[in-house]
């Protein structure tokens, strides 16, 4: 029956975009972690960075040491730089799954529109021991598309510090924290919801 071919095409194309959030998401649970001691880093060298400009040298024992400060600064500002770039590094990652999740869940979604006409309202929202609805599953994958992008771009927002702004820099450990805080009511959005399509993904096994 054609509408059970419709039915067919489109939970086919769910488990298929199941399976690909839940690889994406190791990806990016792992990225994530990796950026902790990068950012924490980051915001003691700014720190460092900051105390060498302050002091007085020559006021000081080293005051012998005449390039000693400037070369002091040059080693933190190449500290910096190296390791914005390890950071920016790990947001290529990011960047890289919130691509892969959103033209996944384009997918879904342009295979559910081909398939609309002829799936009937029991079909979309109708729910199993072992399924939850079509519709329900459409949701949650467009709010963990939306996850994904916003956690991205303010990551990135973030990010886009420049050199001379020390304060910012050192201050950045706070500020992602802060941002982690922002999502933690959100943050197992994804976890749940591969949770909640578990036993619809066996079915096809």
């Amino acid at each position: 029956m054609p509408e059970d071919a419709a039915l067919l095409s489109v939970q086919q194309s769910l488990r298929q975009c199941f399976d690909a959030i839940e690889q994406q998401q190791e990806e990016w649970s792992r990225a994530i972690l990796e950026c902790a001691p990068l950012v924490i880093s980051l915001s003691n060298l700014a720190e460092q960075l900051q105390s060498c400009q302050k002091v007085a040298f020559p006021k000081t024992p080293l005051s012998g040491f005449s390039d000693l400060q400037d070369r002091l600064r040059y080693k933190l500002e190449a500290a910096v730089d190296l390791t914005l770039e390890k950071l920016n590094d790990k947001m290529c990652i990011l960047q890289s799954v919130r691509d892969c999740v959103s033209q996944q869940v384009g997918s879904v979604l342009y295979v559910y529109e081909v398939n609309a006409e002829k799936l009937g309202l029991e079909s979309l929202l109708g729910r199993t021991s072992h399924s939850p609805s079509i519709a329900d599953m459409l949701e949650w994958l467009q709010d963990a598309e939306k996850y994904y992008r916003n956690q991205y771009l303010q990551r990135k927002l973030l990010l886009q510090i420049q050199d001379n702004r020390l304060s910012d820099i050192k201050n950045l450990t706070r500020s992602w924290e802060r941002l982690n805080d922002t999502f933690t009511a959100k943050q197992h959005l994804v976890t749940d919801m591969l949770l909640n399509v578990s036993f619809f993904r066996e079915v096809a096994k």
